[in-house]
């Protein structure tokens, strides 16, 4: 850190150091936040070692996803200093989505494409391990599971919540369709098969094993982007048929899915008509809500960390704010209450312009990123999870690795 180039050169052998703690935080996401932490920590206090950061600059102003990102993050820190919340609630939101700093580092660090498989590789391995215990759980519910810390009967998620699981599964599915079109490009006839397998085994465990209505929505887009991205012409529409239909035949064959679907209707019906506090009426009422309040001061709203004390406000009972207080479980209404139109807008152009970069990757790159931002848009439908610790971490890590090679993309978004 005291030579004289360290702003404007990287030491080669830190920086190494640094994308090596990075890929590691990839393959960690899914698997503890404990240890992602400490990794992020790690990588962070590298990246700082090993300097060059007027390179990093440079590279980040052409780089158009990084530019939205810092956009994104600078205006959730810059509603602080209108918030109607209390300074301690403003800091802790701020600090959360601090993680969508993390596309800007898998930005800088992994414009190389060796780095960037290494990366995509570990969360695959990560997920992969995940799936496999999935299925030992489903025979023996061993203690170190959470489902099993949690007692929910039934139910095989390993390390994080269920919808957290269900929704990287359904990317993985996507991801392993990807791996076998890889492998058939390769010549590698075994490994192709052994993908498809590995497809057709996180599909299963998404509409069997895991109970969560969100994943059912995200498996079957990241299924059909991933087939249009990958096939051509008449056959993309071909394959895409034949994908929704298998769905719909193993929808169909698990009990499970047919009432956790059922109970949606049931439950969104009931709170039309008696308030109850199920899964989708807490999700109806806090949008009710937040409606409300962004129809109140629409431009730039009540300030990050205001949520809590705004839906409290115009909460219907003190039972209300206490199930509701935390997120309206929705991330763009969540931007609306605190950021206004603004924000919501601002968060709209950063997954597009996510998605007009990750267009220009490779093949496989391209497919599952669009499969990775079509389950974020719809996960920000149902959820928040740029506030939630994995996902909050887990999108902009991979959205970030998946883009990072867009300057070089002009001459080689044709090879796998």
């Amino acid at each position: 850190m005291l030579r004289s180039d360290y702003l404007s050169v990287a030491d080669p052998r830190w920086t190494n150091i640094a994308r090596w703690f990075l890929v590691a935080l990839t393959a960690s996401v899914p698997l503890g936040s404990a240890t992602m932490n400490i990794l992020s920590a790690a990588m962070l206090a590298t990246f700082i070692v090993a300097g060059g950061f007027m390179s990093y600059a440079r590279a980040v102003w052409q780089h158009p996803l990084a530019l939205i990102t810092l956009a994104l993050y600078g205006f959730i820190a810059l509603g602080m200093l209108w918030s109607t919340g209390s300074n301690d609630e403003a800091i802790r939101v701020t600090e959360k989505h601090a993680r969508i700093l993390l596309a800007v580092f898998a930005i800088a660090l992994l414009p190389d494409a060796t780095w960037r498989r290494r990366a995509l590789v570990a969360w695959l391995a990560a997920i992969l391990l995940t799936l496999f215990l999935s299925y030992v759980h489903s025979v023996w519910a061993f203690p170190l599971a959470r489902a099993t810390r949690e007692n929910a009967l039934g139910d095989h998620y390993i390390f994080k919540h269920h919808i957290t699981q269900n929704v990287m599964m359904s990317v993985f599915a996507a991801a392993s369709l990807c791996e076998a079109v890889r492998a058939k490009k390769s010549g590698i006839a075994r490994y192709y098969w052994a993908w498809i397998a590995i497809a057709g085994l996180a599909t299963m465990n998404v509409l069997f094993l895991v109970a969560g209505r969100t994943g059912y929505l995200t498996l079957i887009a990241s299924l059909v982007i991933a087939a249009l991205v990958l096939s051509r012409g008449r056959m993309r529409y071909a394959i895409c048929a034949a994908l929704i239909a298998a769905v719909a035949v193993l929808a169909t064959s698990s009990d499970t899915l047919r009432q956790r679907v059922e109970s949606a209707v049931s439950e969104a019906q009931a709170h039309d008509a008696a308030g109850e506090k199920t899964s989708v009426g807490m999700r109806v009422e806090f949008a009710q809500r937040s409606l409300e309040l962004i129809e109140a001061r629409p431009v730039f709203g009540y300030g990050t960390g205001s949520y809590s004390r705004e839906f409290c406000r115009v909460a219907a009972s003190v039972q209300w704010c206490r199930v509701g207080y935390y997120n309206p479980h929705n991330q763009f209404l969540f931007f609306g209450v605190q950021l206004g139109v603004v924000g919501v807008l601002l968060f709209c152009a950063w997954i597009g312009v996510a998605a007009w970069v990750v267009r220009k990757a490779a093949p496989v790159e391209r497919a599952v990123g669009f499969a990775l931002v079509v389950t974020l848009a719809i996960h920000s439908l149902l959820d928040s999870p740029l506030y939630i610790v994995t996902e909050g971490a887990w999108y902009p890590l991979m959205i970030g690795i998946l883009a990072a090679g867009y300057r070089q993309n002009t001459t080689s978004a044709k090879t796998l």
